[in-house]
């Protein structure tokens, strides 16, 4: 079976109080990063292994805005950016880093009672 991906893009948003646009313009409530998260699963022989990572995804810095920006208390659904920031951030790179530890889990060793203390 083949690596199966699913990727969480969260509720939890880091707002800045107060930034500058690249325009010079002082805005207030300005959303500035969000938790996404990746979990990849494979099963194989009926074992099912397990990778996953998260963090921070950064949006558009508040220098590098430009045009118009939505203020945060009047967001009342997730807005496009910020699925399309999570989106981005699920890489090719980071499936294929999820894929590597998964290979390696099911190469790993593995320890227990030997097979000649069973008797």
């Amino acid at each position: 079976m083949a690596v199966e991906y699913n990727l969480n893009i969260s509720d939890r948003v880091k707002v800045l109080q107060t930034a500058k646009l690249k325009d010079g313009t002082d805005v207030t409530n300005y959303v500035s990063a969000v938790v996404c998260s990746m979990i990849a699963t494979e099963t194989v022989d009926g074992k099912t292994y397990t990778a996953s990572t998260d963090g921070w995804v950064s949006l558009t810095a508040p220098a590098d805005k430009t045009g118009s920006y939505d203020v945060y208390a009047n967001i009342s659904s997730r807005p496009s950016w910020i699925t399309a920031a999570g989106n981005a951030w699920a890489s090719d790179e980071l499936r294929a880093n999820l894929a590597t530890q998964i290979e390696g889990q099911k190469t790993a060793p593995t320890d227990g009672t030997a097979v000649w203390a069973a008797g």
